[in-house]
């Protein structure tokens, strides 16, 4: 695959984690309904469940986040990636994580001088999940290349 075929969505804030179900739960958090639904509808909803992908890459304090599926539908890579820092919560779902996870949506928006979280009905169940250290070797070029990206961007920072 080349790099011409994949975008790159790093238009989300972050993770949540839910791990008190049958499945631990992530959701992938967006600060605007517009570029959730967006992102749902234009790119998750073709994702073939079982053809999902996802990687955290663990440094010292922060972890890379990678989500991405070769999708034959759209003829194209959608890969969405940050850098994040470890949480407790990202500890307890790596600790509960038994084989597969749920894929949701939510958007995190003011309200009332709070703020509120509101979770979308979309699900995806993700088997293709691995949890790895930074000085992992990758074989997949997607995750390489994402990698790279996050790296360079931390150098500009």
């Amino acid at each position: 695959m080349s790099d011409s075929k994949i975008e790159w969505f790093e238009d989300f804030i972050g993770l949540g984690y839910h791990v008190f179900d049958v499945r631990p739960t992530i959701y992938l958090i967006f600060d605007n309904k517009k570029k959730l639904v967006n992102a749902w509808n234009q790119i998750i909803k073709y994702w073939p469940d079982y053809e999902i992908k996802m990687s955290f890459f663990e440094g010292d304090t922060n972890y890379e986040f990678i989500l991405y599926c070769q999708s034959r539908i759209l003829q194209k890579t959608v890969v969405f990636l940050k850098s994040l820092k470890i949480s407790d919560n990202y500890q307890q779902f790596m600790e509960e994580y038994n084989g597969s996870a749920s894929l949701q949506i939510a958007n995190y928006s003011p309200k009332n001088k709070k703020y509120e979280l509101e979770i979308f009905k979309f699900k995806k169940k993700v088997a293709g999940l691995q949890f790895l250290k930074k000085e992992d070797s990758v074989y997949d070029f997607v995750i390489s290349q994402a990698l790279e990206r996050l790296r360079q961007a931390g150098e500009k920072k």
